[in-house]
């Protein structure tokens, strides 16, 4: 394999979603640990809004980001024309861009149907449109999410797209109508899910000429180590959100299994972000066109089981008591805790092949995907004991305001 910096170091990227939680490990590797030669990132407001927010996430590392003077923040909305970048910056990135990674996504789960497809569909197939234009244009990096295929059943799950009905069809419903015939609800994880799916099925049909790369992340985990360990961030670790809502107000744990897993051994997909990150930039790296899985495969898969006995051990070091046992029930007439219908997917088994990447597994460097002596078990241990400890530091900041 090539070497990633010199590779890199002869590439201009067009990054969308920089500030968001992956999209800023995105730009960290790029910036600092393969030497890009220019990332041109796209940002809604203002420059200064956007350095804010990485101050927030990424505090010690934004500096050495921008130092390197090699990343320039676009102005502009993914929502409007020509994404709302000036002409003259459009003009310079036509010329000049060589890949496009597309991370802009909003994951409001509140959002209508309609509202999700004008965030998650139509800006997609709008950059796909003004690539067109890229004169030297080698890859077309598309974020999806492994759940477009939530709508199989439980088993295994190749990297390929499965197509939930007409895509055309059901954007045109959609647009006029705000639904498509049948429904969304009980049939994907999400709306959001389902509109990745749909976005998935345009892109490659509209496009046929474009070198298009689909990467599909399962739940996204905190960092092992890029751009720093347990990096993490509100609203985008769903297994952090649901550790955290669990340990504050514990409730009858039922989980609904399937009937294959009474005792709770199905796999929970999540990978840590900086893997997710490294596989992309390596499939990146090799031109790789088609559909990815970063998964669990691609990390440690671990069962629904493991992940409760984790959260068990640490609950009574913050709350002085222990939470309700978990239970596993196939009767889905038992009603199953609030945060089981919280986390809906909890108790599915989707295996998410990950073939296109074990290549990877023995490359070194700056994209290693390697584990090394990393220990998954210790590390759930303290993301769980971290979340306890932040619950804590809330309350006694609460209870200090009203003194």
């Amino acid at each position: 394999m090539d070497n990633p910096s010199t590779f890199f170091h002869q590439q201009t990227i067009f990054l969308t979603g920089g500030t968001g939680y992956l999209g800023a490990c995105l730009l960290y590797q790029l910036a600092t640990k393969l030497d890009t030669r220019k990332i041109y990132v796209l940002v809604r407001g203002s420059p200064e809004q956007a350095i804010s927010q990485w101050k927030k996430t990424i505090p010690s590392q934004v500096e050495g980001i921008l130092s390197t003077k090699k990343v320039q923040l676009v102005v502009g909305d993914v929502t409007e024309p020509s994404f709302g970048i000036e002409s003259a910056i459009l003009d310079e990135m036509a010329d000049t861009v060589t890949v496009i990674i597309h991370g802009a996504a909003s994951l409001n789960w509140m959002s209508s149907l309609r509202e999700t497809v004008h965030n998650n569909c139509l800006p997609v197939l709008h950059l796909a449109k003004i690539a067109s234009i890229f004169k030297n244009l080698t890859r077309f990096i598309f974020i999806s999410t492994i759940y477009a295929s939530s709508h199989l059943p439980d088993g295994v799950v190749e990297e390929k797209v499965y197509p939930a009905g007409d895509a055309e069809e059901h954007l045109a419903q959609i647009l006029k109508e705000g639904k498509v015939a049948g429904g969304v609800d009980g049939r994907f994880a999400s709306r959001y899910a389902f509109v990745k799916n749909m976005t998935e099925q345009l892109l490659l049909a509209r496009h046929p000429k474009l070198p298009i790369l689909i990467a599909r992340p399962g739940c996204i985990g905190p960092a092992i180590s890029e751009p720093y360990p347990y990096y993490a961030r509100g609203g985008a670790c769903p297994l952090s959100d649901y550790i955290e809502r669990y340990m504050q107000n514990p409730d009858s744990g039922i989980f609904h299994v399937s009937l294959l897993h009474p005792a709770g051994t199905n796999i929970v997909d999540e990978v840590p972000v900086d893997i997710v990150t490294n596989l992309i930039l390596l499939h990146v790296m090799q031109g790789t066109t088609g559909v990815i899985h970063t998964s669990a495969e691609s990390y440690v898969p671990r069962t629904l089981a493991q992940l409760h006995q984790d959260v068990v051990d640490h609950f009574p070091k913050h709350n002085g008591s222990r939470g309700a046992e978990f239970r596993y029930v196939t009767d889905d007439s038992v009603k199953q805790g609030r945060y089981a219908e919280f986390w809906g997917i909890g108790g599915r088994d989707w295996r998410f092949s990950n073939a296109a990447s074990k290549r990877f597994r023995s490359v070194d460097g700056p994209l290693s995907v390697a584990l090394g002596d990393h220990d998954s078990r210790q590390f759930m241990k303290e993301r769980a004991r971290r979340i306890g400890e932040e619950i804590i530091r809330r309350r006694a900041s609460r209870v200090s305001s009203k003194l």
